[in-house]
């Protein structure tokens, strides 16, 4: 299953510095650098498009709800159109 989420800037830099080097949340941030716009050009518009696997989405809910609390619903949202898109193709 793969997972998108999508997540403000600001939450993405504050959970890259705030997790170690080494955590496998890091690494999963780490892969997908490249900013996004979604609407006019100031920063509070630009978002980073993370795909990854169902637990590495996991790994992200959980470092979230320790540095991060805003992004949680993100992740979340990513979560369950993940899960209701592999409903449907199941069907």
């Amino acid at each position: 299953m793969v997972v998108t989420i999508g997540l403000a800037r600001a939450n993405y830099e504050q959970l890259l510095h705030n997790l170690a080097p080494e955590s496998p949340a890091f690494i999963v941030l780490s892969r997908c650098p490249e900013l996004h716009r979604w609407g006019r050009d100031t920063p509070l518009f630009k978002c980073v498009i993370i795909e990854c696997n169902l637990d590495e989405a996991i790994v992200l809910l959980d470092a979230a709800k320790q540095h991060c609390a805003e992004a949680v619903a993100d992740i979340e949202y990513g979560l369950k159109l993940s899960r209701a898109f592999d409903l449907i193709i199941d069907i």
